[in-house]
């Protein structure tokens, strides 16, 4: 009895000192308002926790919808454990404050979830800086549109090879697309060449792409607002977002040392092909032997390539995934779309880049489907570096700041009926169409927009435009003799995809077969 009431004494007392240092904290760092503007709008919170148990922690983005549609607010404000946090729920004012005013809205916060789960210099986590400047400019120096015309021949041929492999074994078509869209990056960023589904970088670029999807929104997970937990064991931390990233570190550490560390010995070797990668060891390794210092660090250099792997191959891989499940939902469209094709390109031959302009309803597919599934729901989010006033709203320096890509995506006052998976809706009002304007969410804003969004487009253009040009997509057919219909559900995390589901993919024609395999 004596030693429960002492262990009970000790925690009554280590509970006082916690919430008195806690309200040390709050009046020390919350937010201080000498502008004369209220906050945004935004739900009740509660005392000492704030919006810590209001905002939801899977699939946020539709919550900050309804709360923008209650409040009647583009703009929201919550503020967990005395952090600000402001959602954008519109392109608008995602424009004015991160595009115009990109110099206050430029930076990251830390991302504590995504340390422990091992990812270092990723121009994607980056903290404003040289740094980030640095690898900024690397990148889009590397896929401006301008030079990323070099990888079309690339591009054009592992999208044969992949439409090839798919048709002789059609139940791994997921993997298939997945080596498409892993065996470009690694070409672009490593120099290496994928050629079966065994290769061990594809079940690296699974992996990796699990670890991340699956780790909960930036900046809003248990660790990242209390960083000590991240050295607490799992049964004491009790966070399922921080064991996930403990449970998965393997997979990031393995999609970023190894290829690089074989990119290596090929380069000590002689052997190594040219890439991204190649081009900066050499340039380090001349400055070393010339006595220049190196802007560019091995981690760097790492960093760098193993960001173009994981971000280019995710969002290639799951918008090709998202324009085929609307294939399946909407047989008009896939209609529509070989009309086309077979119009333009004919049946004698395959279709490449060059026919790209006058096959405009693909482009048209391709963006509708990064429109309806967003890749990353609320975007990685930004942090404000000063106080701002915006539209008579205060936004505290240190914000943190999410674009609700979903939200702009399904705005009812760009969109007709968002929720429909229509094509149609970005023909120009001349030609008769309603003449919709292409989402901007989905890759960011500002001085943090995705550098790699042009290659990523023409990858999932040219693979799915050679799909459609030589196979039947179509439901398949159970048991019972009805057709299966695919779910519709979507991953929830950092970036987000189709959950699996069946589809029968045959050949068009036996000359379409032909074509292919001549091709790969």
């Amino acid at each position: 009895m004596f030693g429960l009431s002492l262990l009970n004494s000790l925690a009554l007392g280590a509970g006082c000192i916690l919430l008195f240092l806690w309200q040390v904290y709050l009046r020390c760092f919350t937010v201080k308002n000498k502008s004369g503007f209220p906050l945004p709008p935004g739900p009740k919170g509660e005392p000492v926790l704030g919006h810590f148990r209001v905002i939801p922690e899977d699939n946020p983005e539709f919550a900050y919808m309804k709360w923008g549609k209650e409040y009647g607010s583009d703009v929201l404000y919550f503020n967990v454990l005395g952090r600000p946090i402001v959602v954008l729920n519109s392109v608008q004012a995602a424009v004015d404050l991160m595009d115009k005013r990109g110099a206050n809205y430029g930076d990251r916060p830390r991302f504590v979830q995504f340390e422990v789960m091992g990812w270092g210099r990723t121009l994607t986590f980056l903290r404003w800086g040289p740094k980030f400047k640095q690898h900024r400019s690397l990148m889009q120096t590397s896929f401006n549109k301008s030079n990323i015309k070099q990888y079309r021949p690339l591009q054009e041929n592992e999208a044969r090879k992949a439409a090839y492999g798919i048709l002789k074994d059609p139940a791994e078509w997921e993997i298939i697309s997945r080596r498409f869209s892993s065996a470009i990056v690694l070409n672009i960023g490593f120099g290496v060449t994928i050629d079966s589904n065994e290769h061990p970088y594809l079940q690296y670029a699974v992996d990796a792409n699990f670890a991340t999807t699956n780790g909960g929104t930036p900046a809003s997970t248990s660790v990242d607002y209390f960083p000590f937990i991240r050295y607490l064991p799992n049964w004491l931390a009790r966070s399922a977002p921080l064991k996930h990233a403990r449970d998965w570190k393997f997979a990031i550490q393995k999609i970023t040392d190894i290829p690089f560390a074989n990119l290596q010995k090929e380069i000590e070797d002689g052997v190594a092909g040219p890439s991204i990668s190649h081009t900066l060891l050499d340039r380090y390794k001349a400055n070393l032997e010339a006595g220049t210092p190196n802007p560019f660090e091995l981690e760097d250099i790492k960093g760098a390539a193993g960001a173009i792997f994981i971000a280019g191959a995710n969002t290639t891989w799951s918008t090709i995934i998202v324009v085929i499940l609307n294939l399946l939902l909407n047989p008009d469209v896939l209609a529509k779309a070989q009309a086309e094709i077979d119009s333009v390109v004919g049946t004698d031959r395959l279709p490449d880049f060059e026919d790209r302009p006058r096959l405009r309803y693909i482009d048209y597919i391709v963006e509708e489907a990064i429109r309806w599934a967003p890749l990353s729901p609320v975007g990685v989010p930004h942090r404000s570096l000063e106080d701002d006033v915006y539209n008579g709203m205060f936004i505290p320096k240190g914000s943190i700041v999410y674009a609700n890509a979903r939200a702009m995506c399904y705005d009812e006052t760009r969109y007709k009926s968002p929720e429909k998976f229509n094509p149609d809706r970005f023909t120009p009002k001349e030609e008769g169409g309603a003449g919709e304007p292409f989402s901007l969410g989905p890759f960011g804003f500002g001085r943090r927009i995705c550098p790699g969004q042009h290659l990523a487009a023409a990858s999932v253009w040219i693979m799915v435009t050679t799909m459609l040009a030589t196979m039947k997509i179509e439901k398949p057919i159970g048991a019972d003799g009805k057709a299966i219909e695919p779910g519709t559900g979507l991953s929830n995390g950092l970036s987000s995809h189709p959950e699996h589901f069946e589809v029968s993919l045959t050949p068009r024609s036996k000359q379409a077969e032909e074509l292919l395999a001549r091709a790969g």
